[in-house]
């Protein structure tokens, strides 16, 4: 790319980027074009059905676990979201040391957050008094960081009251509105927000060899198949938030 971002090695935020879905049509077809140096190679190892969720579903958690959050070893993370991105939020915060606290209203997500590494789950609807103020008191004063996956303003409040002082909130989730956060404790408990869009393709090689090994699990996340000509059932279920990911086969 020509614009500074791509200068620096930031494809992900594109001034002049097209996406599918977004600005052109989606992949909802037998058949789509996409340009040469946007394809990767599956190894055997990984079914592609089960694989294609790597294209999204796990490349953006890897790219805000060790690009934007830097999560290290013994970091405590709370994780705001268990639904398709948050649960590999979870697997990469555990992959990379940390102390993985998940938060979420459906039993079900928490589950399998502990299964994919959260040593700690927070239903919000099962506890007294707010979701941060849980987290504050089993981190001891506030975790060092937290991710957002939900795009809910009063979710992003939440997880940045989660922090404690210098932490790091990361905004995975996608919203259109604006958030209320408190400027003089940003100021002067130097809290850091970085926001998080997508992955850059030089990180998708390191995705697919960490699948391939195992190290996280994709195979378990796909729920539910739909064939093209039922596309409308599988987008009823996302609505719902049945299952965990839903996959478009042609048949």
């Amino acid at each position: 790319g020509r614009c500074p971002a791509c200068r620096y090695g930031r494809e992900n935020i594109c001034q002049n980027m097209r996406m599918f879905g977004n600005d052109v049509d989606g992949a909802y077809a037998e058949y789509v074009k996409a340009p040469a140096k946007d394809i990767f190679v599956l190894p055997p190892e990984i079914p592609l059905v089960e694989g294609c969720i790597i294209a999204d579903a796990v490349t953006t958690p890897y790219h805000a676990v060790k690009n934007r959050a830097e999560v290290r070893p013994g970091d405590s993370v709370v994780v705001f979201g268990c639904g398709g991105v948050g649960l590999n939020v979870v697997q990469f915060a555990r992959l990379a040391g940390g102390i993985v606290i998940a938060v979420d209203i459906v039993e079900e997500r928490l589950e399998w957050a502990q299964r994919l590494g959260a040593s700690i789950t927070v239903n919000p609807r099962q506890i007294e008094g707010s979701a941060a103020r849980k987290i504050r008191q089993l981190t001891g004063g506030g975790a060092d960081v937290a991710l957002e996956a939900i795009g809910n303003p009063a979710t992003i409040q939440e997880a940045f009251s989660s922090l404690h002082p210098g932490g790091r909130l990361v905004v995975v989730g996608y919203s259109d509105h604006e958030v209320a956060l408190n400027a003089g404790r940003i100021m002067y408990r130097e809290m850091e927000i970085r926001g998080s869009l997508g992955c850059r393709p030089v990180d998708y090689p390191r995705v697919i060899e960490l699948a391939r090994i195992g190290r996280i699990q994709v195979v378990p996340l796909v729920t539910a198949r739909f064939p093209l000509e039922n596309i409308n059932e599988g987008l009823d279920a996302l609505r719902h938030s049945q299952g965990i990911r839903s996959v478009v086969v042609m048949e």
